[in-house]
């Protein structure tokens, strides 16, 4: 069967195919949570990576991007998500939740306090209530950002001095520093000086707001209220490349975009700037390479990042997985055998790591080895398809499963996102395997409704039953994670 048996071109970084299977497409979701502090139910939209994502690493926890405007900015902000982290193998930025905030009352909550020993309500509705409800009920990082646009912008920049340590990055997008005669960009002046900031980022993008005709040369000699935002905008820019504190600053002026359309653009540089030491920058020759380079790239990389962002960082497992048993069927041993180990190091708690380092073993013939890492992996989680594997290698008694009624799983099943059909079918007792055009494969008993496939590593097929009768099966395999629906279509 072709790896999904479908051999198809895989980009190395979207190891896992996806799609959403039904009529639906769902980027996200509203919930409401009341507010002690504004004394009103205020509702937020939540982004998970799950919603658009195939596979969920066990225990991985993701970042957090808080956007103000959350009803104008929340499509756009996880569109560009989703194409930089997940879309077409892009690794340029890790996968975050996206929580966007709905406005009640934007002047009362995007102004900030000018009284310094009173904060803003809404700071610590977010602060107090909002973020640690976040924490609460989602798998978290430590690692926040802040957007804001226009007045979000200026609440934006007004928190990176007022609530040091609350975000580890912010992109304020066209921030309104003119507000209240600039008395807020006068205060973030007077205020970043005396702070040391921890590495956190800064992003500014600048729409052109000037009148036809003017240049950046010609704002510097005007004065009118014309020009008061942008040139607001400009002081800052100048006081912060020369005042940074150990904040990593970066502004972007968008000549052709004005205040209403600069956020999609600055959201996009903004996150690049950001994670601008996230991308793994490794090209063919490194991934064809048949030593334990690209292994070592990988965990050197992967420290880069976890140093930058503060917690442990690591590639994907299925994606190490997939370039460990591309190597191990090239017979790249020294290759396959790091990356195989990388994975132990950075998934130890995943029983999965061990079971895949078994098979490495396995198809090197050292049964012994096969049989300790089978075992490491129960020790970590009870495993029915692990202890299938360890029993047979054992040849205990049990080794030989109950009668499997293997003709109930017989028929053709559609794989989804391809629309093409695989049958199943009885040959001599054994359940066969049969996508037109390709080499047929035997799927091997496993555990209840567990199947892998005979002669091969890294496979493993689990059929969903209903009443009894098969609805399906996912495929989890070296190159991603597929899945099937029962037609009813009878074999041909």
């Amino acid at each position: 069967m072709k790896t999904i048996f479908i051999t198809t071109a895989v980009l190395l970084l979207s190891c896992c195919i996806h799609a959403q299977h039904n009529e639906n497409i769902t980027i996200g979701k509203k919930e409401v949570i009341y507010s002690k502090a504004l004394g009103e139910n205020r509702t937020v939209w939540i982004y998970t990576p799950g919603m658009t994502s195939p596979v969920i690493t066990p225990g991985k926890k993701y970042p957090v991007l808080y956007v103000l405007d959350g009803e104008a900015h929340f499509f756009a902000t996880t569109g560009i998500i989703q194409q930089l982290s997940q879309a077409n193998g892009n690794g340029v930025v890790p996968e975050m939740i996206v929580v966007g905030i709905e406005n009640t009352s934007r002047f009362r909550d995007l102004v900030p306090s000018k009284d310094t020993k009173k904060v803003n309500p809404f700071a610590d509705f977010l602060s107090a209530e909002l973020i640690p409800y976040i924490n609460k009920h989602y798998p978290v990082a430590p690692y926040k950002l802040l957007a804001g646009h226009s007045l979000g912008g200026l609440t934006a920049i007004d928190m990176l001095t007022t609530s040091p340590g609350l975000f580890n990055a912010y992109i304020a997008i066209d921030p309104s520093m003119w507000f209240d005669n600039e008395w807020f960009l006068n205060n973030v002046i007077t205020r970043l000086p005396q702070q040391k900031m921890n590495g956190e980022r800064l992003f500014i993008g600048i729409a052109n707001t000037m009148p036809a005709g003017m240049t950046m040369t010609g704002l510097k000699k005007d004065k009118s209220g014309e020009t008061a935002h942008i040139r607001s905008i400009v002081k800052l820019g100048t006081f912060l490349t020369a005042n940074t504190n150990g904040l990593q600053y970066r502004q972007e002026y968008y000549e052709k975009e004005r205040h209403n359309t600069v956020p999609l653009l600055s959201i996009y540089d903004g996150l690049r700037f950001i994670f601008d030491y996230y991308f793994l920058d490794a090209g063919e020759k490194d991934f064809a390479d048949t030593t334990a380079a690209i292994a070592k790239r990988l965990q050197s990389h992967y420290a880069k990042v976890s140093a930058k962002m503060g917690y442990k960082n690591a590639a994907p497992e299925t994606f190490v997985n997939y370039l460990a048993y591309d190597a191990l069927v090239k017979k790249q041993y020294t290759k396959a055998d790091a990356l195989f180990k990388l994975n132990l190091e950075w998934y130890p708690e995943n029983v999965s790591a061990y079971d895949a380092y078994a098979g490495y073993f396995l198809n090197r013939k050292d049964t012994l080895s096969a049989i300790g890492y089978y075992k490491k992996a129960l020790l970590v989680k009870p495993d029915a398809v692990v202890q299938r594997k360890l029993d047979i290698l054992a040849m205990k008694e049990n080794a030989v499963p109950a009668p499997v009624k293997l003709d109930q799983y017989a028929g053709v099943y559609i794989l989804e996102t391809y629309n093409i059909p695989i049958v199943l079918e009885i040959r001599n007792a054994q359940l066969w395997a049969k996508v037109q055009g390709e080499q047929d494969d035997e799927l091997e008993w496993l555990a209840e409704n567990v199947f892998t496939v005979k002669g091969k590593q890294g496979y493993k097929i689990t059929f969903h039953m209903k009443d009894g009768k098969p609805a399906g099966f996912t495929s989890v395999q070296p190159n991603g994670t597929f899945k099937a629906i029962f037609s009813d279509k009878q074999p041909e």
